[in-house]
């Protein structure tokens, strides 16, 4: 921390804090110049709030002689004021006026389809997000970008995702995406306990190239979902109409031989599809029409986009999804039998969890978890077993792609602990 003066030394003290490796002024990002405003005047110098508008005058008087009027008017707008009135009233209002602020700013990358920025970074990725904010800037001065213009929310994601995925000398040729992806499947590699580690570990290679998606991947929903189309009428009790039901079944040998189903309940992998895609917010239901949304319908004409929800959707969060990773990493290596995965996912189950009683998981609850993650497997098209039986099971080539699908969304989404 620093004390702050009342003569000409402010400037020099400015200087010093915010550039202490040397450098001019002109040097300063717009995002470095916010950081200070908003952050770290009012919790990191050792000044009064009394003296903070003598402070960002000279600071902003500083911007003005290099030639840098926008960032020179973060410090003397009325946004600034207000976040330092928020760190009097308490810190707690403090940050949420910071972090409110930051949000808006329009040099603070936005989150786009292709990456969403961590509240936990590695290196590469800090690198990236700072030279992706100085990116913005540059825009915003050139005039390229117009905050308020028509487009501009979709113009100023469209620059950034083409500057992410073009090589980028910061990361030795790669491009900034694949230097984050590849950094955060590293940390997500070496997570504990050592269980984990070791199955991740035997996945890491196949998830550096993102696979193919199959034109007919997930092709049980995709039936579902042009089968409502524009919409079907539920049964009294709000089921599936029993024509769909009875096609859902012949289709993909659903029911027992030489027998009709009567309703949608009837037929396990159906009820599998239906919930997850209403929880997808694929299809809506108004009285007792279901219909397709436009989310539903964009999925219809976009593989890519129906494999990585139904392989979402399948994965599902939380503990569900690292044992799920589990089970997939035993499925990637080939045809296995339901003994020998459900002694694959126990391993870690074993190691990693503890129920709510605090004892460890016994073989029981990891084959309960297992057959409640195998169903939506069997009913999107993933799992296959050799027969009825059902005593080995395996990926289908569809499978396949989807496993890898969930593990690189995975291994590749933002980290919100340095070690997770």
């Amino acid at each position: 921390m620093t004390r702050t003066g009342h003569g000409g030394d402010v400037r020099d003290r400015l200087l010093g804090w915010l550039l202490p490796d040397g450098g001019a002024a002109g040097s300063l990002a717009q995002e470095d110049v916010e950081r200070f405003c908003w952050y770290e005047l009012p919790v990191k110098w050792m000044a009064e709030p009394a003296e903070y508008p003598h402070i960002l005058s000279a600071l902003a008087e500083l911007l003005q002689d290099a030639g840098r009027s926008r960032a020179a008017a973060v410090c003397t707008s009325e946004g600034t004021r207000e976040i330092l009135d928020a760190w009097q009233g308490s810190p707690d209002k403090g940050r949420a006026a910071h972090l409110r602020a930051v949000d808006a700013s329009p040099v603070t990358p936005p989150d786009t389809d292709l990456l969403t920025w961590g509240p936990v970074m590695g290196i590469h990725e800090a690198v990236t997000h700072s030279n992706a904010s100085r990116l913005l800037e540059q825009a915003l001065d050139d005039g390229a970008l117009v905050p308020g213009a028509r487009g501009y929310a979709t113009a100023r994601i469209k620059h950034l995702e083409r500057w992410l995925t073009t090589p980028h000398p910061a990361h030795d040729g790669r491009t900034p995406l694949d230097a984050i992806h590849s950094e955060r499947r590293r940390t997500w590699s070496e997570a504990s306990p050592a269980a984990r580690r070791r199955l991740r570990g035997t996945v890491m290679d196949l998830l550096s190239v993102a696979p193919e998606v199959p034109a007919d991947t997930a092709e049980p929903l995709r039936w579902l979902l042009e089968s409502v189309g524009d919409g079907v009428t539920l049964t009294q009790a709000g089921y599936l109409p029993r024509a769909l039901v009875i096609e859902a079944a012949e289709r993909y040998d659903w029911y027992l031989p030489g027998m009709v189903p009567r309703t949608e309940y009837d037929v396990a992998r159906l009820v599998e599809l239906h919930e997850m895609a209403r929880a997808a917010r694929l299809v809506t239901k108004r009285h007792r029409k279901l219909a397709l949304t436009a989310r539903g319908r964009q999925h219809l004409v976009d593989p890519d986009l129906l494999q990585a929800t139904a392989a979402r959707a399948w994965f599902g969060d939380g503990v569900r999804a690292e044992l799920a990773e589990a089970a997939a990493a035993a499925l990637l290596d080939g045809e296995v039998t339901l003994d020998d995965l459900a002694g694959a996912v126990h391993t870690l189950a074993a190691e990693a969890f503890t129920l709510a009683d605090g004892t460890a998981p016994r073989p029981d609850d990891t084959r309960h978890f297992l057959w409640q993650w195998l169903r939506p497997g069997e009913a999107l098209g993933f799992l296959a077993y050799r027969d009825r039986r059902r005593s080995t099971i395996s990926l289908t080539p569809t499978g396949r792609a989807a496993v890898l699908t969930a593990l690189g969304a995975r291994a590749h989404a933002p980290r919100t602990t340095p070690w997770a």
